[in-house]
């Protein structure tokens, strides 16, 4: 693909790194993995607090019923969502991202992806998108996988911002690499 035909926009970086998803039937089905928990700490708050009487005792109350919940949150599995499907992304930008999987999926198809950044702290990504083009679709005769243009649709802006702090630091590692080799 010549850079006249690309369609991408925003700065990207190779990522070879593996992503987990599920293909939903509609945008409306997706439920961020954290949203459950704020809605769960919210709950504690709205709850009455039987033979309580002053203030401290009730705020108390519900900080250690608050402490309780975090701490079961904490020990669950670290994805707290099970992927069904794994795919190998190829490259990424704040926008979307390139992925190769051997199912074919149409145009328009949205998915949840949990995502990790190589090198980071191993927390996974959240991320609502669709794929929104079939790259080389011609030209896949050769049982390689399909690769699909995913757009981000519903990420965190810390995720986002978090993708693009991980492609600046790999161009800065690209260049001093090409100046130490020339």
């Amino acid at each position: 693909m010549s850079s006249s035909d690309e369609k991408r926009k925003g700065l990207r970086a190779v990522m070879p790194t593996q992503m987990l998803f599920n293909v939903l039937d509609k945008p409306g089905d997706y439920i961020r993995g954290q949203d459950s928990t704020v809605k769960k700490l919210a709950a504690v708050d709205a709850e009455p607090v039987p033979n309580l009487k002053s203030e401290s005792q009730i705020l108390l109350a519900r900080i250690d019923r608050k402490l309780s919940l975090i701490l079961s949150i904490m020990a669950e599995t670290s994805a707290r969502k099970n992927y069904l499907n794994q795919a190998m992304v190829q490259d990424i930008s704040e926008f979307g991202l390139a992925f190769g999987h051997y199912i074919d999926y149409p145009i328009g198809t949205y998915l949840e992806i949990g995502l990790c950044l190589p090198y980071s702290d191993g927390r996974m990504m959240d991320i609502l998108g669709r794929i929104v083009r079939i790259l080389g679709q011609d030209e896949n005769t050769s049982g390689e996988p399909h690769m699909y243009g995913f757009e981000f649709t519903d990420i965190l802006w810390s995720d986002q911002n978090e993708i693009v702090q991980w492609i600046f630091t790999k161009q800065r590692e690209e260049i001093r690499r090409r100046r130490e080799n020339v």
